[in-house]
């Protein structure tokens, strides 16, 4: 049964105007992803430039409406470039119709054939890179990214797949279109693509929406670091991968001297100046396979895969010293600001990162209470630490007037 030119080519208009709507209306609501915007407006080009190219009667209205089809291939690929975050240069947003147009005026595509050809080429390359586009945004992990790269990987080799059709079965002119055995037939093929795609672009949206709030959900707004749930939720995925390795471990729990001191003197702003200065020394000198986070106030903790008792004193020494120099000075105020660093290492598989935590916690305490700015290292062989910290504590609250005696393990020290 032959399709109907006609009938094909008034679903294909509405339906994609219908599309270019829906997409500008979910945006105009969320206001949260530009993309989809972008993608309406381009959905909203196509359907003009096939109006335009249906109903011409002239031959300039006709060149005018493939150059309107380009346009709205290449507002797709700066929707790509908005998914990806990148700066969309209306050079390239403007290349490929100006391109067509010219080459038309000048004579070089004479026919409706070679203007056929030079429109598959042109709109091949544009959906090649929006798919490129969205290929480069990977950080996301987004599952619907994947499907809308194939498809329009799929919609620049249809296009390209017209060229052999077009040289086996030429059209010559656009009022032959109708009559055409095999031009109905990529148009509906075409139209089923835009629609695929057009979902695929909602859920693309969606997910990247799930994705941020998640992110927020997990990242400490001051200074940018995860928050406490996502330390621990990295710690859960670090020990089950830890269940098959021998691979050590170590934690680093790290507290801000005295910086309650330097909230009353400079305020709370600047406290916060304080804060964000440690975040950034701390993601420095860990290394790219550290976790490091904010437990909340002034204190932080890293997650070092890897590094056994040695490289974690080094890690913590590292950035006590680093935040000794950086903090000494903070806006050109002399606020000395340093660090007190626990830290523990385990290296079995079974090894209870929990563990490690609370043993780090501990080796904290003892920083602290030996003079601050130091870095003291608990380990298994010093026995229970937490019992010896609340043996301390009560000895203290107890006895207020009497000296305080540190527990007598060996332990190493910065």
């Amino acid at each position: 049964m032959p399709l109907d030119m006609q009938t094909i080519s008034a679903v294909n208009v509405a339906v994609t105007a219908v599309l270019g709507i829906v997409l500008i209306f979910t945006w105009t609501r969320e206001k949260e992803c530009a993309f989809v915007g972008w993608w309406g407006l381009a959905l909203l080009a196509m359907s003009a430039g096939v109006v335009m190219t249906a109903a011409a009667s002239a031959t300039g209205l006709l060149i005018i409406g493939m150059a309107a089809i380009i346009l709205s291939d290449a507002i797709k690929w700066k929707a790509a470039r908005e998914f990806a975050d990148a700066h969309a240069s209306p050079f390239w947003l403007c290349a490929g119709p100006a391109a067509f147009l010219l080459l038309a005026q000048t004579g070089y595509l004479e026919s409706f054939d070679d203007r056929l050809g030079a429109l598959c080429i042109i709109l091949s390359l544009y959906n090649f890179a929006a798919a490129f586009e969205l290929s480069r945004a990977d950080g996301e992990r987004l599952v619907s990214r994947w499907p809308a790269v194939t498809l329009l990987v799929v919609t620049g080799l249809g296009y390209l797949s017209w060229l052999p059709l077009n040289f086996a079965m030429p059209i010559h002119e656009s009022r032959w279109v109708f009559t055409s055995v095999w031009f109905p037939a990529v148009i509906l093929v075409t139209l089923l693509l835009r629609i695929a795609l057009a979902f695929i672009v909602l859920a693309m949206a969606k997910e990247r929406q799930e994705y941020e709030q998640r992110v927020q959900a997990l990242t400490d707004p001051l200074t940018g670091l995860p928050n406490r749930r996502a330390l621990f939720e990295a710690a859960d995925a670090l020990g089950q991968q830890r269940q098959v390795s021998a691979d050590p471990v170590s934690v680093l729990i790290f507290d801000l001297d005295h910086f309650k001191n330097t909230n009353d003197r400079y305020g709370h702003s600047f406290g916060d100046r304080v804060l964000k200065l440690f975040a950034a020394t701390a993601s420095e000198k860990l290394n790219g396979s550290s976790i490091v986070a904010r437990l909340g106030g002034e204190e932080f903790a890293a997650i070092l895969p890897g590094a056994d008792p040695l490289e974690a004193m080094g890690a913590a020494e590292a950035v006590r010293h680093a935040f000794a120099k950086s903090g000494a000075f903070v806006d050109g105020l002399a606020v000395g600001a340093t660090v007190s660093v626990g830290a523990a290492s385990g290296q079995e598989t079974d090894s209870d990162l929990n563990a490690l935590f609370r043993r780090a916690d501990a080796a904290l305490y003892v920083a602290k209470r030996a003079g601050r700015n130091r870095v003291e290292l608990l380990g298994p062989e010093d026995g229970n630490p937490l019992a010896e910290v609340e043996a301390i504590v009560r000895s203290t609250w107890h006895r207020p007037a009497s000296p305080l005696t540190l527990p007598a393990t060996p332990r190493r020290r910065a």
